[in-house]
């Protein structure tokens, strides 16, 4: 409904608007060559429109705050992704961060936990790999003979993340190929109606607090249908700075070793 109170929108003023929401959307997609081309794009269909991503104050202090207290190196790239991923979580049931290996997905998520604990929200993490259990392992069977039910990895995760309260931000993360043998189960879950049903049939409702998380390389095998209802984090090689990784990596060692070592580096 319009507010007739507010004061009308400049033509710029929606321009920006728009340009704010397509990178919102759009950016955290691309590889790192596409986001380049999109960022060009939208300055020849926006010329002269000044470019902001939404602003969160608190949790930008936070996540340098957490980057330093685990040790890591600050980058403003890796800043750029961890809001990407907050934003996303807000969006979305479900968010794949895809990249390849060290280009930073579990730093990614470490760093945005710690910070969420920082400003002092609680962030439950239950991890699995999926592709390495049975299907009934992961979500339940049922004993043929007696007839009693036996929760899997994921629907024990499940029962316990909406026990939560709701101001406890729950994540049920997914390491490993995301193959439809399992994840078309969790459709349901990744839609708007936040239902997961059990081979058992007993339907067990998420709450907005709730997050699935998956983390792989690649999407290759993944349906549309699952594709379409996550969010997703594109993480690229050249998002990634090898000083930094070297730097943290040599703060880590003896002072005796890094001493021998530093003047390496400097070269």
């Amino acid at each position: 409904r319009k507010d007739k109170s507010a004061p009308p929108r400049t033509e710029a003023a929606e321009a920006e608007l728009m340009v704010q929401s397509l990178r919102v959307n759009t950016l955290s997609k691309l590889t790192f060559s596409d986001a380049t081309l999109f960022n060009g794009i939208i300055d020849d269909i926006f010329p002269k429109i000044a470019v902001r991503d939404i602003q969160y104050e608190d949790l930008t202090a936070a996540v340098k705050d957490a980057t330093a207290q685990l040790g890591l190196q600050q980058s403003d790239t890796q800043v750029h992704k961890v809001m990407q991923l907050y934003e996303a979580m807000n969006q979305r049931m479900g968010v794949v961060l895809v990249g390849p290996s060290g280009s930073g997905k579990s730093t990614l998520l470490k760093i945005l936990r710690k910070a969420m604990e920082i400003l002092g929200s609680e962030v439950p993490l239950h991890v699995m790999n999926p592709k390495a259990l049975p299907r009934q392992q992961l979500l339940g069977h049922m004993d043929v003979d007696t007839r009693e039910w036996y929760d899997g990895v994921l629907s024990t995760a499940a029962r316990k993340v909406v026990k939560e309260p709701q101001t406890t931000r729950s994540w049920i993360f997914c390491d490993g190929d995301i193959d439809p043998e399992w994840v078309e189960s969790l459709n349901s879950v990744l839609d708007d109606n936040k239902l997961l049903t059990l081979p058992n049939g007993v339907r067990i409702q998420f709450g907005s607090n709730v997050n699935f998380v998956f983390e792989t390389h690649s999407l290759e095998f993944a349906s549309p249908a699952t594709v379409s209802r996550t969010g997703m984090i594109f993480l690229s090689e050249e998002d990634v700075d090898v000083k930094t990784t070297v730097v943290t990596w040599l703060a880590e060692q003896p002072q005796d070793v890094s001493a021998k070592l530093q003047p390496w580096m400097d070269e």
